[in-house]
């Protein structure tokens, strides 16, 4: 099991499960029919944003790490623990942050170099709808521009000082979801999940020309 990595001060911990996603997905939590209904189901609106993944050589990768820029900020998600479909990670922002992170992975990084030296892997477009639930739990369904629908449903928890080992929070984070889910099963199909980034990379390959 990969080690986890430090969660800096001011790190988000962002706790979701994924679930599969139909054409019809949208409009079935729109309309919240099922039983029982979801809480205070608040929708939260549509939006359009544009992920570029960088690594190099796998160096941030094969340590729990993916650094993006999302509509051009900066943001890097540490693993913390779960695997691509219940996943638990530590959210940071800011070039400065991302900078020394990228040198504490071993990667001759300097805020001052292009991408902190770091190469383009992937880049596509999302557009995401989203709604609040029980004023707690944040519930998104994703459609890329290469043809991939995903949903999640997520929890978030500031951690103000600096962790090692946030298992436990996360743990109860993620058995707090996988209840919800259950209780709501109607609204979140089960079956295979392919995260976005691996589908992108399924979808490159095959489209790659010779």
């Amino acid at each position: 099991m990969r080690p986890f990595m430090p969660v800096l001060k001011h790190t988000i911990l962002e706790v979701e499960r994924k679930f599969v996603c139909n054409p019809h997905t949208t409009s079935i939590i729109h309309s919240n029919n099922g039983f029982p209904q979801l809480p205070n189901l608040t929708f939260k609106g549509r939006h359009t944003f544009e992920d570029i993944y960088y690594d190099l050589n796998r160096i941030c990768s094969s340590q729990g790490v993916w650094i993006r820029k999302r509509n051009g900020m900066w943001q890097a998600k540490i693993r913390q623990g779960g695997d691509f479909t219940n996943s638990q990670f530590g959210e940071l922002s800011g070039a400065k942050d991302i900078a020394t992170l990228v040198e504490k992975l071993h990667v001759d990084a300097s805020i001052k170099l292009k991408n902190f030296g770091l190469e383009e892997i992937a880049r596509f477009v999302t557009r995401r709808d989203a709604w609040k639930v029980a004023d707690v739990y944040e519930v998104v369904v994703d459609n890329t521009d290469f043809g991939h629908s995903i949903g999640e449903v997520e929890l978030q928890q500031v951690l103000e000082t600096e962790e090692k080992d946030n298992e436990d929070t996360a743990g109860r984070m993620d058995a707090q979801i996988k209840v919800f889910m259950l209780t709501y099963s109607w609204a979140f199909p089960s079956g295979k999940v392919v995260g976005k980034l691996s589908a992108y990379f399924e979808w490159a390959r095959a489209n790659k020309t010779s």
